[in-house]
């Protein structure tokens, strides 16, 4: 068998040289997989964390509107209410009707329409 000649012996050396290159490009690929992988998964538990926070938002925000659709209400567009300290308070539509007004001046809003319990348009 014939020593190789330089030739040979480059393009050998070329053909390592190309193979190490090929290996490091797969690690460095492999690499920034795993760290595209591992940012996709943090991502991903970001948007699950924000779906909870608002899915919790929402019930609060829906059980808070369940209590205020059982207390009374001023449902007219402005009531002047009597307080018990003292005085009377403008209150607006929406706001309940609670402690703090006289029961005469609460029954006597009811009466005429300003006060009581809102309808709910989706039950029916």
């Amino acid at each position: 068998m014939a020593a190789p000649t330089a030739e040979q012996k480059a393009e050998a050396a070329k053909a390592a040289a190309d193979q190490k290159a090929a290996e490091q490009q797969a690690e460095a690929a492999a690499a920034k997989a795993a760290q595209d992988k591992a940012e996709a998964d943090r991502q991903a538990q970001e948007r699950a964390e924000a779906a909870q926070a608002a899915a919790a938002t929402e019930a609060a925000r829906v059980a808070a509107a369940e209590e205020a659709a059982t207390v009374l209400q001023v449902i007219g567009p402005v009531a002047v209410l009597p307080l018990v300290a003292g005085g009377e308070r403008y209150v607006y539509r929406g706001t309940p009707v609670g402690e703090g007004f006289t029961a005469e001046g609460v029954a006597h809003a009811v009466s005429v329409g300003l006060v009581g319990i809102p309808k709910n348009p989706s039950k029916k």
